[in-house]
């Protein structure tokens, strides 16, 4: 049986786990343990295959960062009676690539009954991330499940408890903090901290991201990094997409080292394939793409370069790339910053993540006139220039409105989905008009009263799809990114467009009903008894609704404004409110 295939109980699991921490620390020191003196401890035959794999794929990887080239057969030569265990430890990426598909809701709950899922907030080649509601403590939790093909290999529950563990442990306000893990079935998962608010990937698309807000989070991205890499941790994986920003403004970077656990090495298999990609290539150091096994730290100081460089100028920095001073107008001793991180050679670049803070902050802190800004500082009504560098605190404050605006502004846009959904109805009820319509007349052309009444419902049909396309138009125009009064503009325009086309809409129903009678059958309606009062009352309720509705919305009345928003709707007065509300927090 492959060594991958086998089941072993979570007590062996744990053992093997202390054996190869020992073996590890020795290997730290200046003493390290050979895998045969390891093998002769209390070791049982169960335990024997698993750990012997394990050691061999821990010596290799540490020797290999003394700078030595183990060979295979060196360890064959070693273990003779284990060469399929030999050659098992010593093989990458043999698991299956199919694509990844979470699973729903509704599985989950069964196998987490003590969590109620909510949604499916995520999903990539590293899993699925689930918003739950963990009911005994009741708080909201992220639930990660990671990709059942996991669940079929004995060496990734032994490195899954190994590193899960490590992972658990770090504790900082800058990264997600796990607060469980383990597995249910083949189903290995994570329960961690639920950020609400929005990746910095998120943010960048916005186009918002200002460089004093890049200057504002680098220096938090940094201390997470420092701790984490204090602890022997490195993340492997920094980018756009792993960097939460809550709404309070603070910045917390998810996935630690979960591109090492799930056991992907930067090797091209794993840049290539369907699911594990152990980093993002545009954003991995030199030394990780080219699958060297000597990827440390400053891997990740290589990746906080690239996103460091995207921020400030809103590209990656690929080929030969500009200094960010020249995209941007920001201080030219950042490009010395930037520059040093994104170095080839890892012991070129910083060697510490607080380095990079501690030059980041020197330089936006201090005012020295011979390394001005890459631009004419701009003058401020009545005469005064405006400070070049904000604190970090009116940096911070920036930061968290650019979120507070976006989620306000996804109110706005939740707020008009309700009319949208009413709208496609809309459409449907028009196609039905058109063709109760054109059954009407098509089948009676040698019958005048039908053909008029089909006509009638055809135009009118056109009409109800037309307006109602219109509204989904104008709804669909709306570009949240663009300038508050920009946003509001667009509303107006939907607003006036709403309140011409709905009182047609609605208030043709006063007469409109005859020919509906009559499309399906109802001909008695046209009786003189019963057409002429139809008549007579439905062109009093269509004068009467026309001018009642005019006189409520004719400007310079006590009532207009209320009455505005009461006719427009629902959905249009919630988005006017959302809107309101940033304006009045002085966010543009």
């Amino acid at each position: 049986m492959n060594i991958r295939q086998k089941k072993l109980s979570i007590a062996t699991l744990e053992h093997i786990d202390e054996l190869c921490e020992e073996f590890e620390r020795s290997w730290r020191s200046t003493k390290p343990q050979t895998i045969e003196s390891v093998l002769e401890q209390n070791v049982s035959a169960m335990e024997r295959d698993l750990l012997l794999a394990e050691l061999v794929s821990l010596e290799v990887d540490y020797r290999r960062r003394r700078g030595e080239i183990p060979k295979e057969q060196e360890y064959l030569n070693r273990f003779p009676e284990d060469a399929k265990i030999i050659k098992d430890a010593l093989e990458e990426g043999n698991r299956p690539t199919g694509e990844f598909e979470p699973p729903s809701v509704d599985q989950l709950s069964e196998l987490f009954p003590s969590l109620k899922i909510i949604e499916l907030i995520g999903v990539g080649g590293m899993g699925a991330v689930y918003k739950a509601h963990q009911v005994g403590l009741d708080r909201v939790v992220a639930l990660k499940i990671l990709p059942e093909e996991f669940g079929h290999d004995v060496k990734f529950a032994l490195r899954f408890t190994r590193e899960a563990r490590t992972l658990a442990k770090l504790n900082h306000p800058n990264i997600v903090s796990v607060y469980e893990f383990g597995n249910v079935g083949q189903t290995y998962y994570f329960l961690m901290e639920y950020v609400d608010g929005s990746t910095l990937r998120d943010v960048v698309r916005t186009n918002l991201l200002t460089p004093e807000h890049a200057l504002s989070i680098i220096p938090h991205l940094c201390d997470a990094l420092q701790y984490a890499h204090n602890k022997g941790v490195v993340h492997r994986d920094i980018k756009p997409e792993n960097i939460l920003m809550t709404i309070d403004g603070s910045v917390k970077v998810a996935d630690f080292g979960l591109s090492l656990l799930l056991g992907n090495d930067s090797s091209s298999e794993a840049i290539t394939g369907t699911n594990q990609v152990m980093g993002t290539p545009r954003y991995m150091a030199p030394e990780q793409f080219e699958g060297t096994h000597d990827v440390d730290h400053r891997a990740d100081i290589y990746s906080l370069g690239v996103v460091f460089y995207e921020m400030l100028t809103g590209e990656l920095p690929i080929g030969r790339f500009a200094v960010p001073s020249q995209k941007v107008e920001i201080d030219v001793r950042l490009d010395e910053v930037v520059l040093r991180a994104l170095e080839k050679e890892p012991q070129r670049r910083y060697q510490t993540a607080s380095q990079i803070k501690s030059d980041v902050q020197s330089i936006t802190s201090t005012d020295n006139p011979a390394f001005a800004k890459t631009h004419i500082d701009e003058v401020e009504p009545g005469g005064t220039e405006q400070d070049p560098c904000k604190t970090l605190e009116q940096q911070e404050l920036a930061g968290r409105l650019l979120l507070t605006r976006r989620q306000l502004m996804e109110r706005i846009k939740i707020s008009l989905r309700p009319l949208f959904r009413k709208q496609l109805l809309q459409v449907l009820i028009g196609i039905a008009l058109v063709i109760l319509g054109a059954q009407c007349w098509a089948r009676n052309t040698g019958v005048p009263y039908r053909v008029l009444n089909g006509i009638i419902l055809h135009v009118y049909g056109v009409f109800v799809i037309g307006s109602a396309a219109a509204v989904c138009t104008r709804i669909k125009r709306i570009d949240y990114s663009k300038p508050v009064d920009k946003i509001r503009s667009a509303l107006d325009h939907l607003r006036d467009v709403y309140l011409r086309v709905a009182p047609i809409n609605g208030f043709a129903w006063w007469l409109m009903w005859i020919p509906v009678s009559v499309a399906v059958g109802f001909e008695v309606v046209l009786h003189p008894n019963c057409l002429i009062p139809s008549l007579f009352v439905g062109i009093i309720g269509i004068i009467a609704s026309g001018w009642l509705f005019r006189q409520a919305l004719k400007s310079g009345t006590n009532f207009s404004g209320s009455w505005i928003r009461k006719l427009s709707g629902e959905s249009i007065s919630s988005a006017y409110l959302s809107l309101e509300e940033i304006e009045k927090a002085q966010i543009s």
